[in-house]
């Protein structure tokens, strides 16, 4: 964890966009830096690899992008969102940060929690849900994020931090590309 907070700390972090470079302070509020330091790569691409595995999920994975570490400063948030669909709509093209990231989607999140002394900015996650009379409905589950923890899960779950109200949050983001599902 010493190494990911050296790395977090000597980055250089600007205000966060969402949808395509857009600044939407209603969507989310929060600073974020990039990393491609391969230290980063190998703590977390052992967590996606195992999780893809042992859910069953068994998605076609073949690139990382770019490692995003974020910070949250009191009041600053992320709202609902998916980082993705996985399907043919979502595909990069030709105009990305290099050709490795062409032709495929985000098919598997990775957030990771960085630091302690915060609070607020957790982590809530929505996922649909069915009975045994097939009444569909969703459920918002609540991971308890302490710093070191992981969660990688399916891109198109939504998700968001919840304002943080006291201290400062860092978190790990990371997001695994492959073919879009057919």
């Amino acid at each position: 964890m010493d190494k990911i907070k050296e790395i977090a700390s000597q980055s250089e972090y600007k205000s966060a966009t969402v949808d395509g470079g857009e600044y939407n302070k209603k969507s989310r509020s929060s600073d974020v830096s990039w990393s491609s330091d391969l230290y980063l790569y190998e703590v977390f691409s052992r967590f996606v690899y195992e999780a893809n595995e042992s859910s069953g999920w068994k998605y076609d994975i073949d690139y990382f992008e770019a490692v995003q570490i974020a910070t949250y400063e009191k009041n600053q948030y992320y709202s609902w969102h998916d980082d993705g669909l996985g399907d043919h709509s979502g595909v990069y093209g030709t105009d990305v940060p290099d050709d490795n990231y062409t032709g495929k989607v985000r098919k598997l999140s990775l957030v990771s929690c960085i630091s302690n002394g915060y609070v607020g900015g957790d982590l809530e996650l929505s996922i649909q849900t069915r009975n045994r009379e097939q009444n569909m409905g969703n459920e918002t589950l609540y991971p308890e994020m302490k710093c070191g923890d992981v969660i990688v899960f399916p891109s198109y779950i939504f998700h968001r931090s919840t304002p943080v109200t006291e201290g400062t949050k860092y978190s790990v983001a990371m997001w695994c590309l492959g073919a879009p599902f057919k």
